[in-house]
């Protein structure tokens, strides 16, 4: 099994060059460019212009400029925002804690929700409770996040006013104000109440999705004979499920949520800008508006890390949680 993870591991390493490659072809053949908020500007001269973009580095034929940028890229520097001026290796660091916060909320979120729910479903099938858990998750599969995200603002921040409607923290929230037997019990409300709203719209489609594949998954498990010859010895129903046919039936799951996890980061772009997040998501936004080219390679990198790591520890799990499965590279 090491040598097959080993081969996994070097699949990986080469899809990297490759998104690194086409990545870079694709943003540099775009219209416009990072000179392009220099052209309406009266005060800069045509030297002045290509003055700045020989210390850009785009003077150079693109050739060069993808073999620099990845040998620099090896040594961890990614290079210097277009923007800002500041290390684009600081740019998505600064932003990177709040995107992981925000997705591991909600991927807690809709898996704490999907598997009971899909569960039940199966367990209770064609009954009133999983006909309307499939009304559910078809209404949650087909709302746009953006139409969502807007309606939980107008609804729980501007009508019921319990929760922020946007942002990070309160700016004057100071935790020393709090006792200190009750100061991390504040900071997590203080957190909670600012996470709630884009969780809840970043986890909506997947927690849907998730659910039918679980009901799916557990329906043609317990219909299969080793499911039955349990019952037949008298083994409690809720043992039978919990031991026998869940673990089963979430080998297929662990796969579609590793194969999900690009739905998390393509949803941070819109649900990270409808709520301020300050997470990569909006910096994202920001450097397409831009033009920040170095910033989005870094974005598009670390992003392309995050996935394939998700997706080879599904493939491993997967081999994990049933035995019976030889993990192939």
């Amino acid at each position: 099994m090491g040598r097959k993870i080993l081969v996994r591991l070097l699949v990986s390493i080469f899809s990297l060059f490759v998104i690194s490659l086409f990545s870079f072809a694709l943003m540099q053949l775009a219209p416009g460019g990072p000179m392009a908020m220099y052209a309406e500007n009266p005060k800069i001269t045509a030297a002045d212009k290509e003055r700045i973009k020989a210390q850009m580095g785009l003077d150079k034929p693109i050739h060069i400029r993808y073999y620099l940028w990845i040998t620099h890229m090896l040594r961890g520097d990614l290079g210097t925002s277009y923007t800002t001026g500041r290390p684009v290796t600081k740019e998505i660091l600064s932003r990177l804690p709040a995107t992981l916060k925000l997705m591991f909320t909600s991927f807690l979120i809709s898996v704490g929700i999907a598997i009971p729910i899909g569960i039940y479903s199966a367990t209770h099938r064609y009954s009133v409770t999983d006909q309307l858990v499939t009304l559910g998750s078809f209404f949650g599969i087909s709302i746009p996040a953006f139409w969502f995200g807007l309606l939980m603002i107008l609804v729980f921040a501007l009508t019921l006013k319990i929760l922020p409607a946007g942002g990070y923290s309160t700016p004057w929230f100071d935790p020393s104000a709090y006792p200190l037997i009750i100061r991390p019990i504040a900071i997590l409300v203080e957190q909670l109440k600012y996470l709630a709203m884009p969780a809840v719209v970043l986890s909506l489609m997947n927690t849907a999705s998730w659910s039918r594949y679980m009901r799916s998954s557990m329906l043609d498990v317990i219909n299969q004979d080793y499911i039955r010859t349990a019952r037949a010895k008298g083994v409690p129903e809720k043992q039978v499920i919990n031991k026998h046919a869940l673990r089963n039936a979430m080998t297929p799951i662990i796969t579609i949520m590793g194969l999900d996890l690009p739905s998390f980061f393509a949803g941070a772009v819109i649900t990270e800008t409808i709520f301020a997040w300050p997470g990569m998501g909006r910096l994202f936004i920001t450097s397409v508006t831009n033009r920040d080219y170095q910033v989005l390679m870094g974005i598009v990198m670390i992003t392309a890390v995050l996935v394939l790591l998700g997706n080879f520890l599904a493939d491993v799990l997967y081999s994990v949680l049933d035995p019976r499965v030889k993990y192939e590279g």
